[in-house]
């Protein structure tokens, strides 16, 4: 490897370090760009589709769900099998599902193929995630994935208020023809890309037997307990990114345009949180781990007080929240790489599967039980920063400090 002219650990001639660089935070950014895209219309397409917000909500609820079983699956067959092969097919069944969306007659079908397209964006997280242990060493996949992070809070920040234009002018069917042209493109760029798992590194075993590296990876108490502590932050975030424009919309009576100003803004306040980790890497982890929750608990108890106040006070009180879930991604991630460092595939499957589960029940929970979004969601900060901190703490006694530094 020439360390001057390519840092990359498998060379890709046609594709180079930014090639690579771009395909990760594209994957990354499937999530929120098939969230986001459509949320400023949820409120008419319930009326649209002559249903209820809580059924609109199950196109939210199952694309979570089905995109943490995509990578599930698909991380450790992918240690078997390669890279390259699977994300293009992931990829494939993406922007394919994504036009099947777009054509949808009734909520029934719409549900359908937001599963479909919730399996093949969960494949590309899964399989980029492992690419970045693949093609990056050191520090330098801390740095990736915080590129990755911040890169990605341009999705959230521009996808609402895209997506709120897009509806107002074309309606909600083209929101999902743009992903799936998203999806092509994406598509004729890892066509480009060379395999990064060689054969010598692949699993030796047979493909039913590369998902028995899971429980390998869960048997490692300090990354099981980790896991858990982290995806915390992925309960309230994703309740909120379900219920925002209803909020926004018809709790505070703003026009689909301000409500997606509003989410943009909060997005955007966001990236400071990988910025924020860029800087601190190399602090204790426990330490920014506990500050991190601190700063999400008083979030929470500031939205319980006083935030159906205003949308800009709710606004405001959520945005340092949003910075802490946004920072604890490539936090965690690179700490759980790290700690599963010869099954990377099975690894990333299991921390991108467990924090779009986390979401899932943030989503379901905030659903079923509260009336009130404003409340439900400072209730969620506070009791999932809460959880967090304790399963932390938990963890620093019985492994001591230096336990997430470990390699294992």
């Amino acid at each position: 490897m020439n360390k001057v002219s390519n840092e990359l650990l498998i060379e890709q001639p046609r594709l180079g370090k930014g090639g690579m660089i771009a395909i990760i935070t594209v994957s990354n950014m499937v999530a929120s760009l098939s969230t986001d895209m459509y949320l400023p219309a949820l409120p008419s397409m319930a009326d649209y589709f002559n249903t209820t917000a809580r059924i609109m909500n199950l196109t939210m609820i199952g694309f979570f769900f089905f995109f943490a079983i995509g990578m599930l699956v698909f991380g450790p067959i992918s240690d078997k099998l390669g890279r390259r092969g699977i994300l293009l097919g992931g990829i494939a069944v993406y922007a394919v599902a994504s036009i099947g969306c777009a054509l949808s007659i009734n909520v029934g079908m719409l549900i359908l193929f937001r599963i479909l397209q919730a399996l093949g964006g969960g494949c590309m997280v899964a399989v980029t995630t492992a690419v970045v242990k693949d093609q990056f060493s050191g520090s330098a996949q801390g740095s990736v994935l915080a590129v990755a992070q911040v890169l990605s809070v341009l999705s959230p920040v521009l996808a609402p208020i895209i997506g709120a234009q897009v509806f107002r002018y074309l309606g909600w069917r083209a929101n999902f023809i743009i992903l799936s042209v998203i999806g092509i493109v994406l598509l004729i760029m890892c066509s480009q890309m060379n395999e990064t798992l060689p054969l010598e590194k692949r699993l030796k075993d047979r493909l039913i037997m590369s998902f028995t590296r899971i429980g390998v990876v869960l048997k490692n108490t300090t990354f099981t307990t980790f896991l858990l502590a982290m995806i915390t932050f992925q309960i309230p975030m994703m309740a909120y990114i379900t219920t925002s424009s209803y909020i926004y919309v018809k709790a505070f009576g703003l026009t689909t345009t301000d409500y997606s100003f509003y989410f943009a803004v909060t997005a955007l306040l966001s990236v400071l949180g990988p910025v924020m980790y860029v800087f601190l890497r190399n602090r204790d982890s426990f330490k920014l781990s506990f500050v991190m929750f601190g700063i999400t608990l008083c979030c929470g108890a500031a939205i319980i007080l006083f935030g159906t106040g205003s949308p800009v006070f709710f606004a405001a009180a959520f945005a340092p929240a949003m910075m802490m879930g946004a920072g604890s991604r490539p936090f965690s991630t690179t700490i759980l790489l790290n700690l599963s460092t010869e099954d990377a595939g099975s690894a990333s499957a299991l921390i991108n599967f467990a924090n779009s589960m986390a979401g899932t029940l943030g989503m379901t929970i905030i659903t079923v039980i509260w009336t009130d979004y404003v409340l439900g969601v400072g209730m969620l900060l506070a009791a999932a920063s809460a959880l967090g901190a304790a399963i932390c703490l938990a963890l620093l006694k019985q492994k001591g400090r230096g336990s997430l530094d470990k390699k294992y």
